[in-house]
């Protein structure tokens, strides 16, 4: 099911962002020292890109999957109203 899909990406999503997160005191504190974080936290840095590539994938599944779902809910609206024929 469609709703399902979604609701896997969606919380795969709140993972994604917390890995993402987790970087940005690291990160704040290289731009403060004017240092690269991609140096001074390598393995950190990776993890942050690998991450965010995931999570800029899923957002397109995402946009899909939400068209696929509003695109039936629809159909089925449509559905619902129209009369049936009289004999």
């Amino acid at each position: 099911m469609i709703q399902d899909q979604i609701n896997a990406l969606e919380s795969r999503q709140l993972e994604l962002q917390a890995v993402m997160a987790s970087s940005d005191a690291h990160a704040a504190k290289c731009t403060k020292l004017n240092k690269k974080f991609s140096t001074q936290y390598p393995e950190e840095h990776a993890a942050y890109l690998e991450a965010n590539e995931e999570y800029n994938r899923n957002e397109e599944a995402l946009a899909e999957l939400y068209a696929q779902r509003d695109a039936e809910k629809e159909i089925e609206e449509v559905a619902e109203n129209i009369e049936p024929m009289e004999d």
